[in-house]
């Protein structure tokens, strides 16, 4: 057994004692899934030092622990790690959520580390900030755990929720052998921090959410350490990442009318070097039972709009066109498709994914991937992402 599997299963079994060490307890909730996924490479990589296997392996864990002392007193405890068979910068111990939340009908109370998200896109989500991405996840939609105290108030009128983030998440690149990285690597020990307080520079976040008719929508403001860096060389061509103090207000809005759902993000963000707005905006338009079947089939199609000036941290999604599908097929294994296309229309460069999704007998789910990047240009960038084509497969047991 290779080494990197001895040292995750270890940690798993180690999980499992402490689930069935307090199991016993009728009102405590645990759950735990243990996911093994590899990567197909089609292409050779692009820069020196990267790993020549064309498949990448990594094993991830995930424990849920729920305990309710009460009607307004709980406490959530959910670890996640992953170790990867290449990429020692991919390995990972997190936790997601771990906190103690106390609740009543018009306020709720929360200290410790969770994930929030906010936004109502398919394609990106620029309103979402709270969190740092976790870059093992090429796909982006995986978050670090935030330290926080949140308060919530629940009138009739909406939800008014107030975040303070005592302690800042870096984020993290791929090591020397890993796929998905430029030619030279980025570590952290290089970072830098506008704030004085470094890692401890209190960040506060506000968002206000309700509905009214067919309008979903939520108002946020936040002001702190930015969870993009600006990346940084020097004469001898090392990199650096820069955090800048910044502030963004963002809205969100989604409007059903029948079987339409238009969906736009909005923000307003100043930190770097300037002011500057970006956008997310479209539909999603569904065919329900269609050819007389239990199958649904979705049209998805957004804009992404990014005014940020080269001096501001890089996005892919700067002037660019989304167009995807899903089809949910509404059977027993809740098996479905999910596929589409983002193209740049300043660089003409596109990215395109489909993943198939269903569940085997009612504890393993399985997912198959594809990805490819193609036409990019040197002067963008994903240009360092046009080796690194993939098809990815996980299976993921839930015990």
């Amino acid at each position: 057994m290779p080494p990197y599997l001895k040292i995750f299963f270890s940690n798993a079994l180690f999980l499992c004692f402490i689930a069935g060490s307090i199991s016993g307890n009728e009102n405590l909730d645990t759950r735990i899934s243990v996911g093994f996924e590899s990567k197909y490479f089609k292409n050779s990589p692009k820069w020196s030092e990267q790993s020549t296997d064309v498949v990448q392996t990594s094993v991830e864990g995930y424990l849920e622990l729920f305990h309710p002392f009460s009607e307004s007193y709980s406490v959530t405890f959910s670890p996640f790690i992953r170790k990867d068979g290449i990429d020692e910068y991919r390995d990972l111990f997190d936790v997601r959520e771990g906190y103690l939340l106390l609740e009543s009908n018009q306020f709720e109370m929360l200290f410790g580390i969770n994930t929030v998200f906010w936004g109502v896109t398919e394609s990106i989500n620029i309103v979402d900030v709270i969190n740092q991405v976790d870059t093992g996840d090429i796909s982006g939609d995986q978050k670090l755990g935030q330290p926080m105290v949140n308060l919530q108030f629940l009138p009739e009128y909406g939800t008014f929720s107030l975040y303070l983030l005592p302690y800042f998440r870096e984020r993290n690149f791929p090591g020397n052998k890993g796929r998905f990285r430029g030619p030279v690597v980025i570590e952290k020990s290089a970072s830098k921090f506008e704030s004085s307080d470094d890692l401890h520079n209190l960040d506060i976040a506000l968002r206000y959410s309700h509905y009214f008719a067919d309008i979903d929508f939520g108002l946020s403001y936040f002001k702190g350490t930015s969870r993009e860096p600006l990346i940084l060389s020097n004469a001898q061509e090392e990199l650096s990442l820069h955090y800048a103090q910044i502030s963004q207000i963002g809205l969100d809005v989604q409007y059903t009318y029948l079987d339409w759902l238009f969906k736009s993000e909005l923000t307003i963000r100043n930190g770097f070097s300037e002011t500057y707005f970006a956008a997310v905006s479209g539909f999603e338009y569904t065919l329900y039972q269609i050819f007389n079947s239990d199958s649904d089939f979705s049209i998805l199609l957004e804009y992404q709009h990014d005014s940020r000036s080269k001096d501001e941290p890089q996005v892919l999604s700067d002037q660019d066109i989304f167009f995807g599908y899903r089809i949910t097929l509404n059977d027993m294994s809740d098996s479905s498709f999910l596929g589409g296309t983002t193209y740049d229309t300043s660089k003409y460069s596109s990215t395109t994914f489909l993943k198939y999704e269903t569940r085997i007998y009612e504890n393993y789910n399985f997912q198959i991937s594809l990805t490819e990047f193609s036409g990019s240009q040197p002067s963008d960038p994903s240009y360092i992402f046009d080796s690194d084509d993939f098809i990815q497969i996980k299976l993921t047991s839930y015990l």
